[in-house]
Formats: structure tokens, C-alpha cells, sequence
């Protein structure tokens, strides 16, 4: 699966979208968008087959281990769904102030 690259660096990426209320001043809000990202790269399969493709994603922020082989509470930390997740709450803990 790795061979003939010239890279096996990769990210992975979450966006949520958060939609407004609509208001007489922006009846048809454009959707706000939050996207995390992180680091990593692709390598051959090791860790529990839990979900998808963690056993071949390894976070740069890992320690050497794929998603599947990290603590699921460790793998939260630093995961892309994570840190998404984290600028839309920061945003909705923030408007009403």
C-alpha cells in the first residue's frame, strides 16, 4: 500500500459547522466553519481495529503510535475531531459575552 510514493506524510481533518439563528438583519446566515487538523503520516497497519484507518495513521503528536494503538483518552488530546471541537466551543462560550 506504501510503495511507489515519494511520501507517506498525511493529516487528518474535521471541520463542524455551526449555523446560526436566523435574524431580520441575516435572514440566511452563512454556516461558521471549525476546522482541526493534525499531523501525521501513513504506515503499515498496527493497534486495534476499532475504527477505520487509525491503525495506519500515526500522529506526529503520538509518540510513534498510530490512533489505534493510543489510549482512547490520549488519542482525544490530540486528535483533529478534538481540536475542531475545541475552537467551536471556545466560540459559543464566547458569544454571549
Amino acid at each position: 500500500m506504501l510503495q511507489g510514493f515519494p511520501t507517506h506524510h498525511a493529516h487528518a481533518l474535521c471541520t463542524f459547522a455551526y449555523s446560526p439563528a436566523p435574524t431580520p438583519e441575516t435572514p440566511s446566515p452563512e454556516p461558521i466553519l471549525f476546522e482541526g487538523k493534525t499531523e501525521g503520516e501513513i504506515v503499515p497497519p498496527r493497534g486495534d481495529k476499532v475504527f477505520g484507518w487509525d491503525p495506519v495513521f500515526m500522529p506526529d503528536e503520538g509518540n510513534g503510535l498510530t490512533y489505534a494503538e493510543m489510549d482512547p483518552v490520549e488519542k482525544n488530546k490530540i486528535s483533529h475531531r478534538y481540536k475542531a471541537l475545541s475552537k467551536l466551543r471556545e466560540y459559543l462560550q464566547n458569544l454571549d459575552q
